[in-house]
C-alpha cells in the first residue's frame, strides 16, 4: 500500500517549492529484497536528492534496501523556470523483488499537483502533518551531523627508526643537522 501527500496541493509554477511524503509498506509474505521508489515528475518540475538521505541511482531511483518494514520517504519538489500551470499528475513507484523467486513486485500511485501563479497564493491550505514530518526529520538530521562532528580520532605519532647517516639532500634541508654536525 502507497500513501503520498503534498504539504501543498498547489505550487508556483515558477520557482515555487514543495515537499512530498511518500509512506508505503510491502506485503509480509517471503523474503524481500531490492525495494526501489521511483517519483515520475511533470514537466518543469524537479526534485532535490531525498531528504531522508537514501542512495539513489544515477536516474533517479531510490534504494531503499531489503527491509520489509514500511517506509516514509520525503521529497523536495521545485520548479525553476515556467512550466505549464494547471493540474499535473506525479507518479509514484515502488518496485520490491521477493528473494526466493526474483518475481518483481510493482505498487504504483498517482496524485495530483496544481501547478499555479504567483497571483493565487492566498487561498492555498498547507497540509501541517507533512510539514511537521519534514521538520521533525530535518532536525534529526542535524543532531547526527552534529553528533558526527563531535567524534575525533587521537592518532599515535609514528616513531620511525632512523641511522645517523643523512643523505646529501637532507643535510643540506634539515635544520637539526646543521646544529649537530658542525
Amino acid at each position: 500500500m502507497i500513501a503520498a501527500r503534498l504539504a501543498k496541493q498547489a505550487m508556483e509554477h515558477e520557482e515555487g517549492m514543495n515537499h512530498l511524503w511518500v509512506r508505503f509498506e510491502l506485503p509480509r509474505a517471503g523474503s524481500i529484497k531490492d525495494v526501489r521508489l521511483t517519483v515520475d515528475l511533470p514537466q518543469g518540475v524537479h526534485r532535490s536528492p531525498n531528504l531522508n538521505g537514501y542512495p539513489e541511482t544515477d536516474c533517479g531511483a531510490i534504494l531503499l534496501g531489503d527491509s520489509p518494514e514500511g517506509h516514509d520517504v520525503f521529497l523536495e519538489l521545485y520548479t525553476e523556470e515556467a512550466a505549464a500551470c494547471g493540474r499535473a499528475d506525479i507518479g509514484i513507484a515502488v518496485e520490491s523483488k521477493d528473494g526466493e523467486t526474483e518475481v518483481v513486485a510493482v505498487q504504483s500511485i498517482c496524485i495530483s499537483l496544481e501547478l499555479k501563479a504567483e497571483d493565487d497564493t492566498e487561498e492555498w491550505p498547507i497540509d501541517e502533518e507533512v510539514v511537521e514530518r519534514v521538520k521533525s526529520l530535518q532536525c534529526r538530521l542535524q543532531d547526527r551531523a552534529a553528533e558526527k562532528a563531535r567524534e575525533f580520532v587521537i592518532l599515535p605519532p609514528i616513531v620511525r627508526q632512523r641511522s645517523r647517516d643523512f643523505a646529501d639532500w637532507e643535510k643540506k634541508y634539515r635544520i637539526d643537522y646543521s646544529f649537530n654536525h658542525r
